[in-house]
């Protein structure tokens, strides 16, 4: 009797001890980071270094008109690009999912392309593109119409806006398919019985029953939108065009010497207005109610748009040329010329990227941060998700609060506050300058998308199977590991390529973080664009995305071996035969 009891005991002590080294692993990559930019702006010395407390820092940037500039740039830039990507998503998940337009089959694949794309692939092929004097785009415009002409100049606000609301307009996209799918559209039947017409039923009835996902991409939108780094410092530096990202990268790699107290400060001023927008985002979703799912079936009719429908066809081919084929086809010529503007064929750049040891160990690194951030993350999430499940309420909602912390904080805030995180603690401080801090930056960074591609596909496994394993004698982890993740491998394998594609494309967080000696490709591109080698930097963007598109079709091969395994796999049937 006191044997099994004493065991039972010993396994709940485990157990919660387990619990709360979670919870310190947790607090140690999401809030620890936190706590610490808020206190460097209050530190006079460099993270690790001896210092005061003071207010100097504070009165540096609360006094400098530059922060001011910067702060409204960045509001600008998130308005315009948010509400500009609102539209073009919304027009096209209405098209996708409710019209019979020609071409309506193209747009979620396009999409996702467009969202699997770095931010610093649309900021240097753009910046190629609509180069004012030798851009593809003024180029043809001038051998068709005058010599002078320039029809776009990628290094203005224009430019900017444009260049960033096509990229996030495949995140909006993403985000209003469901909701246009799932409507109700009984209220729109009966408006039209009614006789209100297509597009009095668009604008009384289905514009207002979108009004609560509206909002809610506007907000996620904008929070994006501020948090911008790649595309507003390629186009917005040469334009004179400073927001608060930029200016952090500034205060921390330009100013001599860097303020770490200054790049703390404008990190939490960037910090607090993106909590500003999700405490609005919740405020109104809670006080406005919406049913637009019900239990009840409703017909997929589609709307034909009649003449409009070949308008709509000639949109997403339009878009699909903006956002995939002019920016790949300019960085493809532009990798096999030997400078911008001559039209020659050389292999140069690639010889130069290959025989590079530098840039073979830039390879190198970036393979390694993105299999291991997107394996950590979405373990780590699967882990905190099971653990949620299995807990009190207050455990899981502090688990999914801390998970979500990184979508408060932009990658330049994240980088910052890591700094001071890291190196204030004597057993942390030497992951200063190395590999592995910018790994856990970036295990931070693409956490919340593996949050939400696993924690929706752990909602769809039912309790009992676990329930059941448990009474069999299974333990935690033979649970996880052989039941949960065995049922949603697929959604593993697919938060785990999405979220080390989005490690691989990200900028700010290496280029803060990494060693000078061991850059990856992304910091390398980024290096190369400054020193006026774009030739050489859109060979280095060709190869990465050619090493990306290999690494998804090994990813696409694996899950169809793995069906036609599963399929030819032959079943066995018992039959129970009844008792006499």
């Amino acid at each position: 009797m006191n044997g099994p009891t004493a065991a039972a005991k010993d396994s709940r002590i485990g157990a919660r001890l387990g619990l709360w080294a979670l919870l310190a692993l947790v607090a140690l990559l999401f809030v620890w980071p936190v706590v610490m930019l808020f206190v460097g702006i209050f530190r006079s010395g460099a993270p690790g270094m001896p210092g005061t407390w003071t207010l100097a820092g504070l009165s540096r940037v609360l006094g400098a008109p530059a922060t001011y500039a910067a702060l409204s740039n960045s509001m600008l830039y998130a308005l315009f690009t948010t509400a500009l990507a609102t539209v073009l998503g919304a027009v096209a998940a209405f098209a996708a999912t409710r019209t019979l337009a020609w071409g309506r089959q193209l747009l979620t694949p396009v999409m996702l392309l467009v969202f699997a794309a770095p931010n610093l692939l649309y900021a240097v092929a753009w910046s190629l593109l609509g180069d004012p004097g030798a851009g593809l785009l003024n180029q043809a415009a001038r051998a068709l119409t005058h010599p002078g002409v320039t029809v776009f100049n990628a290094f203005s606000w224009t430019g900017m806006v444009f260049v960033q609301a096509l990229k996030l307009s495949s995140f909006c996209y993403l985000l209003l398919l469901a909701p246009f799918q799932n409507m109700n559209r009984s209220y729109e039947e009966a408006s039209l019985i009614c006789g209100a017409g297509r597009l009095g039923t668009l604008v009384r009835i289905d514009l207002p029953l979108m009004l609560p996902a509206l909002f809610g991409v506007v907000i996620l939108g904008a929070v994006f939108g501020l948090g911008a780094f790649d595309i507003p410092q390629i186009l917005g530096a040469l334009a004179g065009i400073p927001v608060l990202s930029t200016e952090v990268y500034k205060t921390l790699n330009i100013a001599v010497p860097p303020d770490y107290a200054g790049a703390s400060a404008l990190g939490l001023f960037m910090m607090l207005t993106v909590v500003l927008l999700l405490v609005a985002q919740w405020s109104v979703l809670k006080a406005n109610r919406f049913v637009t799912v019900t239990g009840k079936t409703f017909r997929q009719e589609r709307w034909d748009l009649g003449a409009w429908n070949a308008a709509v066809g000639g949109g997403v081919l339009l878009f699909t040329l903006l956002t995939l084929v002019l920016p790949g086809v300019q960085l493809v010529l532009t990798s096999f010329q030997p400078a911008i503007g001559v039209n020659s064929f050389t292999l140069s750049n690639y010889q130069s990227v290959l025989n590079d040891r530098q840039t073979v160990r830039g390879f190198q690194v970036t393979a390694a941060l993105a299999v291991l951030s997107g394996f950590l993350a979405t373990a780590l999430a699967l882990v905190l998700g099971q653990v949620g499940r299995r807990e009190a309420l207050w455990v899981q909602r502090a688990l999914d609060a801390a998970s979500l912390t990184p979508v408060m904080m932009p990658g330049v805030v994240l980088a910052v506050g890591l700094l001071w995180a890291y190196i204030s603690v004597p057993g942390l401080r030497l992951l200063y300058g190395t590999f592995w801090l910018t790994l856990i930056g970036l295990v931070v960074f693409v956490m919340p998308i593996a949050s939400r591609a696993i924690g929706g596909a752990l909602v769809q496994i039912s309790a009992d199977l676990e329930e059941a394993a448990a009474i069999s004698g299974a333990s935690p982890a033979r649970v996880l590991i052989d039941i949960v993740l065995a049922l949603i491998s697929r959604s593993f394998l697919a938060s785990w390529l999405v979220a080390g594609v989005v490690a691989a494309g990200t900028l700010d967080i290496p280029l803060l973080l990494l060693p000078a000696t061991s850059p990856n490709v992304a910091v390398l591109v980024y290096s190369d664009m400054s020193s006026g080698l774009p030739t050489r930097a859109s060979a280095l963007l060709v190869l990465l995305l050619a090493g990306i598109a290999l690494v998804a079709a090994l990813a696409a091969l694996l899950v169809w071996l793995a069906r036609r395994l599963r399929a030819a796999r032959p079943v066995s049937f018992v039959a129970a035969t009844p008792s006499p």
